[in-house]
């Protein structure tokens, strides 16, 4: 007789669809208890553009599939994957969509993610399976196993930001996400925003999230340090700093950099003045927007030949152009910036 209850139970199994043989118990908090309502989505971390397909929704506690998913055409193009789960202790509306353009935001979160108050983005997934083995994610997320997935609670994270000799970063603006990429033509992150911030005299901010990856991104950026350039350092202005799950976080950065008086002094060949109108730059980037661009502009032409202004480092410059009032440009050398660079002053001829 145990054979035959045996065949009855693989009987019912085999008549089972997709959905229900996958089906699990979705918890969280501690003591853990049942999701009212939630969506899991995959999102293709494309060049530039983030897909997001629905991969899953939970209603009372219970994780049903979508099967089949359908991917868009332009799918399989990701350079990674990336699970997203989103949850509710209250009864939501159905998804409208299973599918959006576009799973990330630069601000401001998703349309499709509004109602969810709790959210968790997994690590990336290997482009191999194209997402599809977006159980296993579920791993990083949680304590999966046994038909049954534990999320932990959100939790209050703290993040100090501070220069590398310990002042702390006070009374700046900061805003957070949870990380999603950065491979587009700008080197943009986006992601999931949790929201602005400013930081605190000790230069602290908290945010309540869960254990994913975040972005921060400081109003008016920090600076790279690397060697090389005229002067022997160089520094490349940057707009947000990634970091892990860990609930106290300390960032070291050169949130500015200090400012300095300059004098550039141009003659002719002959040994005359040269009447200069503006200075223009390059910085040491090659992301979006403009790189290049004036410096500096005085009331009106300077006649004398020296034009002198206060700037802040310009170790962030790749190049600095003079220009005379006729519109010609003269390009400092490598070795006039290096002048300027580290004495603040330099003369070129015309």
């Amino acid at each position: 007789m145990r054979w035959l209850a045996l065949l009855a139970a693989l009987i019912g199994f085999a008549g089972q669809t997709p959905a229900a043989r996958y089906a699990m118990q979705v918890l969280i908090g501690t003591p853990p208890h049942p999701v009212v309502s939630g969506e899991i989505w995959m999102i293709a971390n494309r060049w530039g553009a983030y897909p997001a397909v629905l991969a899953a929704t939970i209603k009372d506690g219970r994780l049903e599939p979508l099967e089949p998913i359908q991917f868009p055409n332009y799918w399989k193009q990701a350079f990674s994957y990336k699970v997203l789960v989103a949850v509710s202790s209250t009864p939501t509306e159905p998804p409208q969509a299973a599918y959006h353009d576009f799973g990330y935001e630069t601000v401001g979160r998703p349309g499709y993610l509004k109602t969810f108050p709790v959210l968790y983005l997994s690590p990336r997934l290997a482009p191999q399976q194209l997402g599809r083995n977006w159980r296993e994610a579920l791993d990083e997320i949680g304590r999966h196993g046994g038909g049954i997935l534990i999320l932990p609670p959100p939790e209050r994270r703290t993040i100090r930001l501070e220069y590398p000799d310990g002042r702390p970063l006070a009374g700046r603006y900061v805003r957070v996400s949870l990380y999603g990429s950065r491979r587009n033509h700008c080197g943009v992150v986006v992601g999931i925003d949790l929201g602005g911030f400013k930081t605190n005299s000790r230069g602290q901010i908290s945010v309540v999230a869960t254990h994913s990856a975040l972005a921060i991104s400081a109003s008016g950026g920090y600076f790279g340090e690397s060697k090389g350039g005229p002067a022997g350092t160089t520094f490349t202005a940057e707009s947000a700093v990634t970091v892990g799950g860990e609930p106290h976080i300390t960032l070291e950065r050169l949130w500015s950099l200090p400012k300095y008086r300059y004098a550039i002094t141009a003659r002719s060949a002959g040994g005359g003045r040269v009447t200069l109108r503006r200075v223009e730059a390059c910085e040491n980037v090659d992301g979006c927007g403009a790189g290049c661009g004036p410096l500096y502009t005085p009331p009106r032409a300077i006649s004398s030949g020296t034009v002198r202004f206060r700037s802040q480092d310009l170790r962030e410059m790749r190049s600095i152009t003079l220009v005379d009032t006729a519109g010609q440009k003269r390009t400092l050398t490598q070795a006039e910036m290096r002048q300027l660079l580290t004495r603040h002053l330099v003369r070129v001829v015309w």
